[in-house]
């Protein structure tokens, strides 16, 4: 559960950033906010039209998720909105939606289980480790390199699987093996360390 106080964020060197009290993030529906926000209301209209075999109508919709994705934090930064629920609510959105489509890929015979299931398990660690720092360490990690490029390969292989480039799909798929298994082994070692309150 979110923390009802409003904080503010103050990065540190080590990637993590602590939470502190300050006015900064009282106004929680901020632009930025919304825009995160607006990946949720796009959901079930992508899950609708896969399950419909409308797949260039979900296509369109996802590159429009992740256009937000990409707009969300400029603008937070560009209209000094970042804030503390900006900082959890960005991750656990790109999450819910990357776990929910994933499934409905398989669900219509898409995507293979095993790849499905490797992606699934990794981004349910890192919420419930997320969470837990959060929660009793008060530390939200700041996305690193080796995480964000594991992302930009979960979106083209879902959007390759949606269009029926399942070849193209399968491929990205196997590369993305060592990336979840590099990004997992280096988001462990920066959980151990802030929970020991190692910087």
């Amino acid at each position: 559960m979110l923390q009802s106080s409003c904080r503010k964020v103050e990065p540190n060197s080590g990637g993590i950033e602590h939470m502190t009290n300050g006015a900064s993030t009282r106004n929680i529906m901020t632009v930025s906010n919304v825009i995160t926000l607006s990946r949720l209301v796009l959901l079930p209209f992508i899950v609708y039209f896969l399950l419909v075999d409308k797949r260039i109508t979900a296509f369109v919709i996802m590159l429009i998720a992740l256009l937000t994705d990409a707009a969300d934090g400029f603008l937070a930064r560009t209209l000094h909105q970042e804030s503390e629920i900006g900082k959890v609510l960005d991750p656990v959105c790109d999450k819910i939606s990357l776990i929910v489509i994933l499934i409905t890929l398989y669900a219509v015979n898409v995507i293979p289980p095993w790849g499905v299931i490797i992606i699934i398990a990794r981004d349910v660690l890192i919420l419930i480790g997320s969470y837990v720092l959060y929660r009793h360490k008060s530390v939200v990690f700041k996305a690193n390199l080796p995480g964000k490029i594991t992302g930009v390969i979960f979106a083209a292989l879902i959007l390759a699987f949606t269009i029926n480039l399942n070849r193209l799909g399968e491929v990205l798929l196997y590369i993305s093996i060592p990336a979840i298994l590099g990004s997992f082994a280096i988001y462990l070692g920066r959980y151990i360390k802030a929970m020991k309150g190692d910087r």
